[in-house]
């Protein structure tokens, strides 16, 4: 058990500095391309971020245990929201911008309905190659919405700053941290993992709740980071962005490769209830400051959420 531990935490140092180095390098490229924050945080950050997610499922699906990977991407997409969500509105407050977000708050909103429909009743091949689809148009739109805020609501942030020349380390140092991400992400599991099946509960479960946790810490990661260099844009396109290739893309590649796993009644209603609860946040408080109160309110709710599924 002690070395299963030094291995957990050094997969959680791992994670921490390749995550910094993450977001350093994509905030950059974010002023190199003149290219929204959030837009960046959507896509490049978000991919990023998701890659655990990614490679727990790959794994879980190499092993026979589908189970295990849809409970990972499901119980993620809870926890981003209400465990990373409020940790970034009790850190250091969240502004909600009063365009793009709200756009991306709609597409997590149908990428949810859509994800929840093709594993409820149509899960195949064929809706995992449609998953992954939508995951690339997913992509193509936000680069758009980025090329056209350029010169629209983000022309006055981008004038404000000096226009910075491209340093190729920059973009050295963005896959090499993609790699160290990986790699924390798969010692922390793989840790978790071990720890929990030694306490005997199903690996549907454990992907719903330890699991999710530990892939969901370069999220966390990534919120505290952000937050600490005053980029809220990029905690929140990193927060619907990981929620959307979680659905998406790794949905898919799921459906491709496995069968779709029973899911119980309470983890479907916790799973598309936190996206209605971002989705009302994210309108309610637009352009606005999100209050601490709404982040121990979601704190609050993901502890009963981990008290409850145990039990139902």
């Amino acid at each position: 058990m002690s070395i299963t531990l030094l291995i957990f935490l050094a997969g959680i140092i791992v994670l921490l500095i390749s995550t910094r180095i993450f977001v350093d390098a994509a905030t950059k490229i974010s002023f190199y391309l003149r290219i929204s924050p959030l837009i960046i945080g959507a896509t490049v950050v978000a991919l990023g971020t998701s890659l655990p997610e990614l490679t727990v499922s790959i794994f879980a699906i190499l092993r026979g245990d589908p189970g295990l990977a849809a409970g990972n991407i499901i119980g993620s997409n809870i926890a981003n929201i209400l465990l990373v969500f409020p940790i970034g509105i009790l850190f250091g407050g969240i502004r909600i911008g009063t365009t793009k977000t709200q756009r991306n708050g709609i597409m997590l909103l149908a990428a949810t309905v859509i994800f929840f429909v093709f594993f409820k009743y149509f899960a195949s091949p064929i809706a995992g190659v449609i998953l992954i689809g939508l995951a690339v148009m997913f992509t193509i739109k936000e680069y758009q919405w980025g090329i056209f805020g350029r010169l629209h609501e983000d022309l006055a942030r981008f004038d404000f700053l000096k226009k910075k020349k491209f340093k190729i380390k920059t973009f050295i140092f963005l896959p090499l941290s993609v790699i160290g991400v990986i790699i924390g992400g798969f010692l922390t599991v793989s840790s978790v993992e071990t720890i929990a099946l030694e306490t005997g509960f199903s690996t549907t479960i454990l992907g719903f709740t330890l699991t999710s946790i530990a892939t969901s810490l370069p999220e966390i990661f990534t919120t505290v980071i952000s937050e600490k260099k005053g980029e809220d844009k990029m905690v929140v396109g990193n927060l619907i962005g990981s929620n959307v290739y979680n659905l998406m893309l790794i949905g898919g590649v799921i459906l491709l490769f496995a069968s779709a796993e029973k899911i119980s009644l309470f983890e479907w209603f916790s799973f598309i209830i936190s996206a209605f609860i971002l989705y009302f946040l994210i309108f309610f408080y637009k352009g606005r400051s999100i209050r601490k109160l709404a982040g121990i309110i979601l704190l609050l709710l993901f502890t009963i959420y981990l008290s409850l599924i145990h039990i139902i």
